[in-house]
């Protein structure tokens, strides 16, 4: 206002609505009350956003005096959170492309979400975001629109919602998703987000996405007694699949049909694989691997003729000398390896949960009696030397490097044998002491290494429990 003039209440309702977007729902709302010109103008914003509002908001001198004088609701009926999400849908009229729900905390309002989102779908929104954690609440069942709803692009479903999918499903726009069953009629679906809970109830998952590009799935939490012994299954059939991130404690079954052609892949687990899945991996081309005994049974068994950049991380104390120079052997064409040392440091503080410090154990001691593994020879007595380190291999880190013996020995073989290294990259422990991190930097100093050229580079790093 200057000299007495409304110069914003003059511009046009676009713009108004354009400077609203960039406000908190809860403040959209407030401006209802400050003239007859702005009373209407919060129902044209496309995106509703109920994520920063809880009951101190809505019983607060202002807000909640405001809300309660527009909504003419009773004093305790102002203090229900889902009141304001209620009735601010109902009176909002424009399209709403983006409606973000999150629900969190204690709570003993009984909400009907399902209403809201058949709101939403109603007016043909394009992104849907719910979280509900409220601990009082049964979970919340989605109305049957929204799986049969063509303009929807993004949908992100978490915590205490029942995904109960009806025959038909039929979501022709859906190009993101994060949650899981909604996936064979979704034709464009690139990417799906999977992070699996305890109690879900889902004994076999699948998933059946043609257009499937990349799948993140989290599984967790590891199960010592499946239920009536039956363990579960993993099926992935999406031949599209180009990015992989797996982990999987639970100790269930996975498969992947159709041999996709994989890019870039991240594993850890302690289930069971087929080798249908293992062989899917054959095609990668940028690897993370958690070494442990589950994975290791297969690092001799594929070849890897695309790797060209491969990150390991050492989880538990095998013969890991051996299973690194199985792994390199057979990745001819590798450029880069990066090493993150980091069990040594979890077993010892006792940082590493419970539940998988357990599973790795056991993994750990399945493995040294695994049936039909061929432990190979000390790779520092063959004469064998990895394709990749003669004609190839150009960086090389390792991060919490500590000095050990067998270290040493892997690095004193490395550097005797690579012949393009450009780089090699020691980071150590912050906490080491000043005269054994000095003696660590002059004993990899007077390696001899076949690369004269390479740099050789230190630093130190910060331990987090991860």
């Amino acid at each position: 206002i200057i000299k007495g003039e409304d110069k914003i209440s003059a511009l046009p309702d676009d713009l108004l609505v354009h400077i609203l977007l960039r406000l908190y729902t809860k403040d959209v709302l407030a401006t209802m009350i400050l003239s007859k010109r702005w009373q209407y103008v919060w129902t044209m914003v496309p995106r509703l956003g109920y994520t920063n509002i809880n009951d101190d908001d809505t019983n607060n001198s202002l807000f909640g005096r405001l809300l309660g004088r527009f909504f003419h609701k009773s004093e305790h009926q102002q203090r229900c959170l889902w009141r304001f999400i209620d009735k601010s849908l109902q009176l909002h009229k424009g399209p709403l492309l983006t409606l973000v729900i999150e629900l969190i905390g204690p709570s003993r309002c009984h909400v009907d979400v399902g209403k809201w989102i058949a709101n939403a779908v109603d007016r043909r929104v394009c992104e849907l975001l719910l979280r509900i954690t409220w601990t009082s609440l049964e979970p919340a069942n989605l109305c049957k629109s929204l799986y049969t709803c063509d303009t929807l692009v993004k949908l992100h479903l978490s915590d205490k919602i029942i995904v109960d999918v009806p025959s038909r499903v039929s979501l022709p726009s859906l190009k993101r998703i994060v949650l899981s069953r909604l996936w064979s009629n979704c034709p464009i679906l690139k990417s799906v987000s999977v992070d699996r809970h305890p109690h879900d109830n889902v004994r076999n998952f699948n998933i059946k996405a043609p257009s499937l590009e990349s799948l993140l799935y989290y599984n967790l939490y590891h199960v010592v007694v499946h239920n009536e012994g039956i363990w579960g299954s993993l099926v992935i059939d999406s031949p599209a699949l180009r990015e992989f991130f797996y982990r999987d404690f639970s100790g269930d079954s996975c498969s992947i049909e159709n041999k996709p052609c994989f890019h870039k892949a991240s594993i850890d687990f302690d289930s069971y694989p087929d080798d249908k899945f293992m062989r899917s991996l054959s095609s990668v081309m940028y690897l993370e691997l958690d070494l442990s005994g589950a994975t290791a049974a297969w690092c001799n068994a594929i070849n890897f003729p695309k790797l060209v950049k491969c990150a390991l991380t050492l989880l538990i104390d095998l013969d890991w000398l051996e299973l690194l120079m199985g792994l390199l052997q057979n990745s001819p064409n590798l450029k880069a390896l990066f090493i993150y040392q980091k069990c040594s440091e979890l077993l010892q503080s006792g940082l590493l949960p419970k539940g998988p410090r357990h599973c790795l154990s056991r993994v750990c001691n399945a493995f040294r009696l695994m049936p039909g593994v061929v432990r190979p020879p000390a790779f520092l007595t063959t004469s064998s030397v990895p394709g990749c380190f003669s004609s190839h291999l150009e960086i090389f880190e390792w991060t919490g490097y500590i000095g050990r013996s067998k270290e040493k020995e892997t690095i004193t073989y490395i550097f005797a044998n690579y012949k393009c290294l450009k780089r090699a990259h020691f980071s150590m422990k912050s906490t080491c002491k000043d005269i054994d991190r000095e003696k660590m930097m002059k004993e990899l100093k007077s390696m001899c290494r076949v690369s004269t050229s390479s740099q050789l580079l230190f630093s130190t790093w910060n331990f987090r429990a991860l």
